[in-house]
């Protein structure tokens, strides 16, 4: 009697689609963002090793939008430091622009203010709105300034001191760190007089040094932020608060939060919704701190890489995107014009990594503009028309629209259609990008187990293709990435299955799709194995 002896079956002989034998060997929503800390093997399914120039918002991952030129045409060639909004009590709103030596006001075209400013690339500036009126400084390059949008000028706020770091609290304007003179110092203007900072003309206005012992004097003040009825002074390596008190010559009672952790980038530091978050050089992280609580290390996933193009801390800047719940970090990279903008998604609890152009400044803010269409003209005759143009409709306010400086006096404005960002010198055409996503690395058990499938379910926005690569290392070197297939998406706005079927025999494995234009999405993806060498019986 003839026996049946089972045999192998060879993974050329094998059909992915058809075989019961295939297993899913991981599945996952690609929703957990960016992590670096840890081996690229141990991260969570739904994480990945990059996430470059994308956002991770609610439950997947999308290229990054681009932007289109902010209009009117660029004042000059300066460096944006700045794009700051000012809405007056009488609701006009003024969007103002900064560069390290002028100030411009836009309109039809941008305004220059009179005034004269000595800072730098290096010397940030803080605005507040105080009393109905805007001030500001330049990291104490020059005393505090007062901007007067009736005279279009701006000028030192009174007998006001050179601070680095200024807010606005209750009716008076706070100073923190006399550039120069006294850098734990805090100083405040007189109540309900903002231009009066001598307590010996009005003694509501003062200054203290913040000092609990002698080693205090090389604490040096990094932030101060009002919130809520709470001052948040950051130091470089502690946290203070401060709470108004009613004693018109000592206003404010002073107390240390938190006495180990600190703030030593200033312009990393930002509002957030329930208070400020900051880069810390120090102990290499991302913090979140809320008034009355412990700050929260965000940083975390990210701290291997994320201080590693950090060369002068006055270099960092930041912004919050309050519609997205969103705080990037943009520090320049070494040797490059492009400026790493780490950012970090609230919501989801994830990061990503994106790459900008030569920019200078990152805000998120409200833009103001005039105009009239000729459509809402009606029937009168321009000619009949008294005044002019601009003078016929009310200020528009945008609100909270991301706009990026550049150190070619142009700024971007961030355009959801968009797959370029805006034009700039060099790339007269608009500045390319390109989005990547690498998966963590899979580590296959066994010898005899291959890869047989990738499911990748992505939506396409905007056109645009994209290729899925592989590497059989786990993605450690460039030239071990091989492409697996290009994707020219026919159908938009609705979710499609990127299938690739191959063997695949490797002890670390991971996918990476990368693309240059377009618009697409990520919602998640499957990895299928084939275990070679059991029998078919």
């Amino acid at each position: 009697m003839a026996r049946l002896i089972a045999k192998p079956v060879k993974p050329q002989d094998f059909r992915a689609s058809a075989s019961p034998q295939m297993q899913k060997f991981a599945e996952a929503r690609v929703n957990g963002g960016m992590i670096t800390m840890i081996d690229p093997a141990d991260i969570p399914t739904s994480a990945m090793q990059l996430v470059k120039n994308a956002t991770v918002r609610f439950d997947r991952t999308s290229r990054r939008p681009g932007s289109i030129l902010l209009v009117p045409v660029k004042p000059n060639s300066n460096p944006v430091l700045k794009l700051a909004f000012i809405k007056k009590k009488d609701g006009t709103g003024y969007t103002l622009r900064f560069t390290p030596t002028t100030i411009h006001l836009r309109g039809v075209g941008w305004t220059a203010l009179a005034g004269a400013l000595s800072g730098t690339v290096k010397d940030r500036f803080q605005t507040a709105v105080v009393l109905d009126e805007l001030v500001f400084s330049n990291n104490g390059a020059d005393p505090i300034q007062k901007i007067d949008l009736g005279a279009n000028t701006f000028a030192q706020l009174g007998n006001a001191p050179a601070y680095r770091y200024i807010t606005g609290f209750y009716n008076r304007v706070v100073g923190f760190n006399r550039r120069g003179v006294n850098e734990v110092e805090v100083g405040w203007s007189a109540d309900g007089v903002i231009a009066e900072w001598n307590p010996a003309t009005n003694e509501s206005a003062g200054s203290t040094p913040l000092l609990e012992s002698p080693s205090d004097l090389s604490d040096f003040g990094t932030g101060i932020f009002a919130y809520a009825n709470t001052m948040i002074l950051l130091r470089e390596r502690s946290v203070w608060l401060a709470t108004k008190q009613p004693i018109p010559q000592n206003p404010f009672y002073f107390s240390t939060a938190i006495p180990n952790i600190g703030c030593d980038t200033p312009y990393s530091a930002i509002l957030i919704d329930d208070g400020v978050a900051w880069l810390d050089r120090r102990s290499r992280t991302v913090y979140a701190y809320a008034p009355g609580s412990s700050p929260e290390p965000i940083g975390r996933p990210i701290e291997k890489t994320i201080i590693d193009n950090v060369n002068d801390p006055l270099d960092v800047f930041s912004a919050y995107n309050p519609t997205d719940s969103e705080l990037s970090i943009c520090i320049p990279m070494v040797g490059s014009n492009y400026v790493q903008v780490w950012t970090y998604n609230r919501r989801t609890k994830a990061w990503a990594r994106n790459e900008y152009y030569a920019i200078t400044s990152m805000d998120d803010t409200d833009l103001a503009t005039g105009g009239v269409t000729i459509d809402a003209l009606g029937d009168v005759p321009i000619d009949e028309l008294v005044g002019m143009i601009d003078d016929l409709s009310p200020e528009q306010i945008i609100v909270n629209t991301r706009v990026l400086g550049r150190d070619d006096g142009t700024i971007g404005q961030e355009n959801p259609e968009a797959t370029t960002d805006a034009p700039h010198t060099d790339f007269p055409n608009g500045a390319p990008y390109t989005t990547q996503l690498i998966s963590k690395a899979f580590v296959i058990p066994e010898d005899d187990i291959y890869i047989a499938q990738i499911n990748i379910e992505y939506q396409s926005n905007r056109g645009g293709e994209f290729k899925l690569e592989y590497s059989k290392n786990g993605g450690t070197t460039e030239d071990s990435w091989r492409v697996a297939k290009t994707v020219i998406p026919s159908i938009l706005g609705q979710p499609r299955l990127l299938t690739w079927r191959k063997f695949v025999r490797a002890r670390r494995f991971a996918w990476r799709l990368t693309t240059t234009s377009g618009l697409f999405e990520t919602l998640s993806y499957e990895v299928h194995v084939y275990p070679s060498g059991k029998s078919t019986k």
